[in-house]
This record gives C-alpha cells, sequence and structure tokens, in this order.
C-alpha cells in the first residue's frame, strides 16, 4: 500500500528541511519513542520522515536523485505500515516483531527478485546423490544446544546483493562439522563455490545446498576465505590457482528424516542446513519466534537457504536458532529463532523437508556416522 500524500515536489521539500531532525530533536536509533515499544505503532507522516532520515543516516542509504528518495519513502512508509499492523497483532510476549531492518525501502517485488528464489525441493530431493535420508528421530539430545557456544559457528555474512544463500549455507554447515571433528574454527570461501559449482550459472539464478556438497567433495576440499574473498557476484573460478585447507574435506552428506524430532536429532550432532518458504514479511524480522503467518500451508517449494546452529526453549515455547546470510543488521545481529515443536511434519514454512547435513568418515578426533543415532 502506498501512501496518499501531497505532491512529490512539496514533499520532497519536507524531507530535505528535515534533514537535521536527527540532531535538532535527537530521534533515537531504536526508533522506539516514535513507533512505541514494540513497534507497534503507526507513525504520522512528519514522524515517518524523521524516522526515514534517521534510517538513512544510519544505514549509509544515498539515492541518485530527488525522484528515487520520493520513490523509497513511500516504500519505507509502506513497510512501516506493515509492520505496525502485524506487530499490533502479537500473541505472546515471545512472539516475533518485525522492524526496520536494511531493506526496508525495498519492496516486496525488489527482495523476492533479489533473495527469494522458488525451487521445487519435493522433486529436487528424490535427486541427490548424498547417502540418503537419515531415519533416525530417537536420541539422547540435550534440552538446549548452541553450537556458537561451542566453537564451531563462525560470524555472520552478508550474501550481499546475490542469491548466492545456498553457498552460504553450505559453508556454514561445513565450518561446523569441520570445527566439531578437528577442534579448528575456520572461516571457508562461499565465493569458491558460488565462482565453481558448475549448476550455479549467477547471482540471479538458483544453487543448491546438495551440489556445494558434492563440490567440495570433488574438489578434495575448498580454500578458506582470506585466499578466496567474497565479492557479491559471480566470477571466474580459481580453485586451481588457491590451496584447499586439509581439514575442510567431506566424505559424503545425508539429509534428515522430515519430523521436528528428526531435526532435533541432527543437530544435536552438529549443525545443519535448512532451506524454507521465507515469505515477504521475513525480510522484516527484528526478534522473537517467528512462527511463519504466511507461508503456505503445504509447502513444496522454498525460497531461502540458512543454517541451524542450536535450539532452546522460552516459557515453555520451543525455538530453533537460525543463522542467516543477510548481515548483522538483519534480525538479532544476524539470527533468527524459528518455533519448532509445531505438531506438523513440515514445520514452520517447510523448515523441515530439506534439511541436509555434510558427513565427515574420518577424523583425528571423532567418527561421524551415516546413522545420526550412532556415536
Amino acid at each position: 500500500m502506498m501512501i496518499s500524500h501531497t505532491p512529490n515536489l512539496f514533499l520532497l521539500f519536507i524531507i530535505f528541511t528535515t534533514l537535521c531532525l536527527s540532531s535538532c530533536y535527537g530521534i533515537p536509533t531504536k526508533y522506539s519513542s516514535i513507533l512505541g515499544p514494540n513497534l507497534d505503532k503507526l507513525p504520522t507522516q512528519q514522524e515517518a520522515i524523521q524516522l526515514f532520515q534517521q534510517w538513512r543516516k544510519d544505514h549509509g542509504r544515498v539515492y541518485k536523485d530527488l525522484e528515487e528518495m520520493s520513490k523509497k519513502f513511500d516504500i519505507f512508509y509502506s513497510n512501516l505500515k506493515y509492520i505496525t499492523e502485524t506487530n499490533a497483532k502479537r500473541k505472546s510476549p515471545h512472539g516475533f516483531l518485525l522492524g526496520l531492518t536494511s531493506f526496508s525501502d525495498w519492496s516486496t517485488n525488489e527482495f523476492k527478485e533479489t533473495y527469494l528464489h522458488e525451487i521445487d525441493m519435493s522433486t529436487h530431493m528424490d535427486k541427490m546423490k548424498g547417502n540418503g535420508v537419515v531415519r533416525n528421530s530417537e536420541c539422547s539430545a540435550p534440552s538446549s544446544l548452541d553450537w556458537r557456544t561451542k566453537g564451531a559457528v563462525t560470524s555472520v555474512k552478508s550474501q550481499g546483493q546475490c542469491g548466492s544463500c545456498w553457498a552460504f549455507t553450505a559453508i556454514a554447515a561445513l565450518e561446523g562439522i569441520n570445527a566439531i571433528t578437528s577442534g579448528k574454527l575456520v572461516d571457508l570461501s562461499p565465493q569458491e563455490l558460488v565462482d565453481c559449482e558448475p549448476n550455479f550459472v549467477g547471482c540471479q539464478s538458483i544453487g543448491w545446498v546438495d551440489k556445494a556438497f558434492e563440490w567440495v567433495i570433488s574438489n578434495k576440499g575448498m580454500a578458506i576465505e582470506n585466499n578466496y574473498p567474497y565479492t557479491d557476484t559471480k566470477g571466474e573460478c580459481k580453485a586451481s590457482q588457491v590451496p584447499n585447507i586439509q581439514i575442510s574435506t567431506i566424505d559424503s552428506y545425508s539429509s534428515v528424516e522430515r519430523s521436528d524430532d528428526g531435526l532435533l536429532c541432527a543437530i544435536a550432532k552438529q549443525p545443519i542446513t535448512v532451506c524454507f518458504y521465507a515469505d515477504y514479511d521475513f525480510h522484516h524480522y527484528t526478534q522473537g519466534i517467528y512462527d511463519g503467518p504466511n507461508c503456505p500451508a503445504e509447502v513444496t517449494s522454498t525460497t531461502h537457504c540458512a543454517v541451524l546452529v542450536g535450539y532452546d526453549s522460552v516459557d515453555g515455547e520451543d525455538y530453533w536458532i537460525l543463522k542467516n546470510s543477510w548481515g548483522t543488521e538483519w534480525g538479532m545481529d544476524g539470527y533468527a529463532w524459528i518455533k519448532r515443536n509445531t505438531g506438523t511434519s513440515q514445520g514452520v514454512c517447510g523448515i523441515n523437508i530439506a534439511a541436509l547435513y555434510p558427513l565427515k568418515f574420518t577424523s583425528s578426533k571423532a567418527r561421524i556416522n551415516s546413522t545420526l543415532g550412532q556415536s
């Protein structure tokens, strides 16, 4: 929904006359004084202009001309309306909240075209070449687990404006299993996958986590990030010019039984990749337990991939800990809580339907078996 406002030139005059508002009126960077403590209060147009200017300053946003600024303000206000209306419907103190992120001047279509590419996972999962489905939903898993505290998770990265979530997701799982089996946490190179995995033809195309694992197996490992840095675009493959780090090898990969218990048993062993249906509200997520109110009842296609690095509960509400690749300005420093134990086989937004994990059969410190219940 676009706002109804006075002619653009007059609106732009208002915008430019408020350039000093962040200093003149001390608008806080948390925005809560205008939007309310739960970001559920729709601001007036004047307040929205103030927020827009502070948000632009916080995120270093510069537009090419006044016309673009006016259009972006319209999008910004429309997003504000959706955010505050959604937050006003919050039913639980631990439920998710939407808010101002680095994508707040992006329209739904702009975001979908860049980040959310639909993939029919129901068909693709049957064609994978790994070790098949691990059917083990009974295990002795702790009541909570966070692989970040165990030294198996690197810092949050940003995929930029490239549809490379699959590469960052695969890398995070590889970093996790390598840290668990070797005791060394090393940042690996998502750019190497973007450049070298042959099924990925460009940043506006789709990519596959399983194909990433297969490439790493065939390449006998991969490079560290410092030796093959990320460029936010697909380039020429330089794998033959950059040495692999020895601990980056894997032997195979497997998919996880499609259930909350199956996912729990898998994550109890290592970080797990998931692909799910990230809907248009997900890029506004800022905190709380996300339950995917706008996702389809039956998910057959996924639009985004990320990695689960643990799970926990708060006041009886269970959640997965998800590490994303949209930078630290999104979500909770780049992380989200996703509702678990939903009573459905698919889970929230289909998060259970396409879970994978890499396998290492040999290690100096541990042996990771294809059957997760075996230790």
